[in-house]
């Protein structure tokens, strides 16, 4: 049987812990940007040097789905593609 874990923190410095190819697929809701009850962690989508990590780990032809909010899907849309992911 396979193990997995969980690792907490924050996601850009535990990527970068992370191997080359190690990762086969990528689900996740990140923040959209809407800035949502004034909390800090929700100001904006993230970053291309996030997603270029999120890039770096995943194994050749693996998969990543990004839920977007509708007001700034096109912010999160443009950091994933500028970051090298085909859309």
């Amino acid at each position: 049987m396979e193990e997995y874990k969980i690792i907490r923190g924050k996601n850009l410095d535990n990527l970068k812990k992370m191997p080359d190819n190690s990762v086969d697929s990528v689900v996740t809701d990140p923040p959209y940007g809407y800035k949502f009850m004034g909390k800090k962690w929700d100001y904006d989508v993230p970053s291309v040097e996030l997603w270029r990590e999120v890039l770096r780990v995943l194994k050749p032809g693996g998969h990543m789905l990004a839920a977007c909010g509708t007001r700034t899907q096109h912010r999160m849309v443009c950091n994933i593609e500028d970051a090298g992911f085909e859309i």
